[in-house]
């Protein structure tokens, strides 16, 4: 349909085929580009850089969801000290062995907005929280 095409319903698919036809579509196309410019070491550098980057940035949207609501309620806080510790083990790794700089930095970032998050969690503990948008369950009045 028409609103599949209009970016303020992108993602919002009419119907599961289309979605899967996307996917398929880009999944092709891309990989056909990444055949044909496989011998260019420039593409190949930065199609890298973009996959790493990316990675790095997967943090962003919890960070800015947090910052938004002044709260960090129904966060995993044990789910961000895990990737805290994977993504300072991975650096670390990255720099003793020599990695090339872009993981380096990536993985500094990466840290670096771990560490944003889990700060936010201590300052926003002493902001009223907002009442939870979903229904309380039992099991989920566990303290972390």
């Amino acid at each position: 349909s028409v609103a599949d095409f209009d970016l303020n319903y992108f993602w919002h698919w009419s119907k599961f085929t289309d979605y899967v036809q996307c996917v398929l579509t880009f999944t092709g196309v891309t990989g056909y580009i990444t055949y044909l410019w496989l011998d260019s070491s420039l593409f190949v550098e930065t199609l890298g850089f973009l996959a790493v980057f990316t990675e790095a940035m997967l943090g962003v949207p919890q960070l800015y969801r947090n910052y938004h609501n002044r709260s960090t309620e129904g966060m995993s806080v044990k789910m961000v000290l895990m990737w805290t510790s994977g993504d300072t083990f991975k650096t670390v790794y990255f720099i003793l062995n020599q990695a090339p700089f872009q993981f380096s930095i990536c993985g500094l970032l990466q840290v670096f907005v771990d560490i944003a998050i889990l700060l936010q969690v201590y300052l926003y503990s002493s902001y009223p929280q907002k009442p939870a948008s979903h229904p309380a369950h039992p099991a989920s009045a566990k303290a972390l």
